[in-house]
Parts: structure tokens; sequence; C-alpha cells
């Protein structure tokens, strides 16, 4: 046996090891039960004004939060500090437009939403949502494209043809995330319009292609998620051996939307949701909390960001802001304040 091929080996089997681990606690999850959730029941005063479905990149001691269309394209916030509020002029001074020219199959000169970047092969790349000319479900027109950069802030260039429009290319496709899980695998995790189950991941190659096809992981189980389920991001749960899968539920412009939580057995499921309801609901003047995704700080720790209304000001157009809290894992999932 050659040396890489030994340490491929024993890599194996950690691996299975860690979800042979997570069987237990995933045969409660089976039989109904997600295992203990902390829900969060206070919503704290948010950092980031007008900041929408929002993912956050850092590059050593930098940050770079991206999020959908504003008065810019593809806006990028870059700081060092994301521990402390932003005015919006504050925000708006180290903001940049990440991609200046439109997607050329892109139906709007503006629409664009969930952009989430990631470095491949030495270059950047933004997978991002928008609607697609001449759709054929008028009412599913949304895809994933994909766009390239030398840089976190951009230019992207979009590519001339979106990266997927759902399955069979028909059913629509929005709200790409991008995951690297602890061994190494690359994953667009993406919501899927026209189907039983929406929230689909494809593992992604070295150089961002689709390394296979997409797989549906979770689909609606409840009452409380109402209407659809997107916006999906995952992270590693260390305490109990398995993922953590968060997404939003119902129709973001409403107070009723909301964030849920479920547990998977691996990237690929199997995925098993809270029947209990939403992890985390309006509360404190702040509705329609969605869009989470998760990044870790220059500290290592374990951060979630997400967006929010305030209480009476829901609206297709803006008007929302981000807010920003550590993600603590075992005895059971909890969001806590950013100090």
């Amino acid at each position: 046996m050659l040396p890489g091929e030994q340490m491929q080996s024993r890599s194996g089997i950690r691996r299975r090891a860690a979800r042979l681990l997570g069987v237990a606690a995933l045969a409660l999850v089976a039989a109904g039960c997600l295992g203990p959730t902390n829900r969060l029941t206070v919503i704290d005063a948010v950092r980031l004004p007008e900041t929408s479905d929002p993912s956050v990149v850092r590059v050593g001691d930098t940050y770079y939060v991206y999020g959908s269309n504003n008065h810019l394209r593809a806006p990028v916030f870059v700081t060092k500090d994301l521990s402390r509020p932003y005015s919006l002029s504050q925000k708006n001074a180290s903001t940049y437009e990440a991609m200046p020219a439109k997607p050329p199959w892109a139906a709007s000169n503006v629409q664009l939403w969930a952009p989430t970047v990631g470095q491949f092969a030495g270059r950047w790349v933004m997978f991002f949502a928008a609607d697609r000319i001449n759709p054929p479900q008028p009412h599913n027109a949304q895809c994933i494209g994909r766009a390239w950069a030398n840089s976190p802030t951009g230019p992207f260039v979009a590519e001339a043809s979106p990266f997927t429009c759902g399955l069979g290319g028909v059913g629509g496709a929005l709200d790409p995330q991008l995951y690297s899980d602890p061994w190494g695998r690359h994953w667009l995790l993406a919501a899927f319009g026209n189907t039983e189950s929406p929230i689909h991941v494809i593992q992604l190659d070295a150089a961002a292609n689709a390394a296979g096809p997409p797989r549906a992981i979770l689909g609606r189980r409840h009452a409380w998620e109402y209407h659809f389920i997107e916006q999906p991001a995952m992270v590693w749960d260390p305490a109990a051996n398995n993922y953590i899968l968060t997404y939003s539920a119902g129709k973001w412009w409403e107070s009723s939307y909301s964030t849920g939580i479920a547990r998977c057995l691996d990237v690929i499921g199997p995925c098993f949701s809270d029947p209990a309801g939403a992890w985390i609901a309006s509360s404190n003047g702040r509705t329609a909390p969605g869009g989470l995704s998760f990044f870790q700080d220059a500290d290592g720790a374990q951060r979630a960001i997400f967006s929010t209304f305030p209480a009476g000001g829901e609206t297709t157009n803006g008007n929302r802001s981000a807010s920003i809290y550590y993600m603590k894992f075992g005895p059971a999932p909890a969001l806590t304040v950013v100090k």
C-alpha cells in the first residue's frame, strides 16, 4: 500500500466511524424527533442595513459580505470588524459593485439574489440566482448562474448560460449556497422549483463543475413550512457527528416567513426536519428571518448571518437588514449574540 493510499484508507475509516456515531442520534430523528434544539426567541439588533440573503467569505482578517441586489447589482461589503453595527452610510462607504455587467441570460438588468462565493483553482467563483429570458414555465423563471473573478471583490463576469435551471432545465433553481465539508468535498446547495422536495445538493469538482446529478435531500413535511422551502445552508456539527441543515419556509416578503432546522447523516442525506416548528421565527420587532448562511471568523468560531424586516415594514423592495450570531453545537444547536 502506498503512503497516499494508506492515508486515504485511514481517512475513509474515520469518515465511516463519524457516520456510525451519528446513526444513533439520527435513529431518534427518524422516529420523529430532531433532538434538542434551542430556538432563537429574541432577534437582536441588526448589524448591516439593506442586506438581504447574506453570505460571508473571510480572507485572513478581512470579511466580504455578499447580498442580493439593492442599489447595486451584486453588492459586497468589505470590513475587518463584524462585531459591531453599521449605519447605512457607513456600510455603503465600504460596499462595492462585484458584478458591473449584467449576466447575458438574465431577464433583468439589475436583479441578482443570494450570491455565494468561494475559491476554486486559484480563482473566485460566484453562484447567484436571477430570472431568465423566455422561461418555459413563467412562474418558475429562476436559474442559478456562475461568474468568475480574480478577486473576491470582482469584477465577476457571468457565463453566457445558466449553471442550472432546475430539474430537466425547466422547473427553476434559486438560492445557491456553497459548502465544503470536513473531508474536503465541495457542494452547491440550492432550491429547485416544481418538485416535492425543493432542497437539492450538487457535488462540485475542483473546478466548480458539477461532479454528479442534483440530489433531493429535503421536502416540505410540516404545516408550518407553508408555500415553499428554500435558501438552504449546511454546517458540520462536531458534537453530534452529523450535519445541520437550515432553510427558509414560506413567502419571504411575509412576516410569517421563518427559518427551519434539520439534521442530515451526510450532505446527500438522509435529512430530518423539526416538526415542532421554526428554529427562528419573528420576534422583538423583527420579522421574516431567512437567508441564513454560515461562516468562520478569524478566531475559528462558527458564525451565522441572516436577514429580517422591521415589523410592519415587509416589502418586496429592500428594507431587510442582517444580524450575526455565534453558532453553538451540542448538546443542542443554538445561536448566541455576538458581543
